[in-house]
């Protein structure tokens, strides 16, 4: 991964209750060159601007009064719009607990940064979240503990007859089958 991004073109929403924490990512983040910054004092004001805004990236503190992280992620996961239901999403919290941390992965983030905040661990993080979704594409987060994709075995037909073990391929897993030539 590339450790110099351009972000000028990207835009960012920040949730955070805290207005000195908001005016501090406000100002990190316009030292990476981020010129479009939105800011939510919570996660349904974070909701409305997602919806109105369409972010580039949201950095979400994950406790809010009255409506936190957690909430936020859940609805956002479960819209039904893919541009919205994927916006990459890194919690930044001093709430930096395995189960918070566990917790956000299964829901669907794509990065954590524990406060206080170092401006390149957030840098790195953002740059390397953008740069994922650019050549992977866009997805609902990182894959946790319980969202691993299961491990299919993988059926080698040999139909060039130099192998005597060789299997013939079931129809189920033809798709996903090798054949050596």
């Amino acid at each position: 991964m590339r450790q110099q991004w351009d972000l000028s073109k990207v835009s960012c929403l920040i949730a955070e209750d805290n207005p000195h924490m908001r005016a501090i990512l406000r100002s990190v983040l316009s030292g990476f060159g981020i010129r479009s910054v939105f800011e939510a004092s919570d996660g349904a004001e974070a909701l409305e601007l997602v919806v109105d805004r369409k972010p580039d990236i949201v950095l979400c503190d994950w406790v809010m009064s009255p409506f936190g992280g957690n909430e936020f992620l859940r609805i956002l996961r479960g819209d039904r719009d893919p541009i919205i239901s994927t916006i990459p999403v890194l919690v930044v919290t001093a709430h930096a607990k395995r189960a918070t941390i566990l917790e956000a992965i299964e829901i669907g983030i794509h990065g954590f940064v524990a406060k206080p905040i170092a401006p390149a661990i957030l840098y790195r993080h953002i740059g390397e979240v953008l740069e994922r979704q650019e050549m992977q594409g866009r997805s609902k987060g990182i894959m946790g503990p319980g969202q691993q994709q299961p491990v299919k075995k993988l059926t080698i037909t040999d139909i060039s007859g130099m192998t005597p073990t060789a299997e013939p391929a079931t129809p189920e897993i033809e798709e996903n089958a090798l054949a050596l030539l």
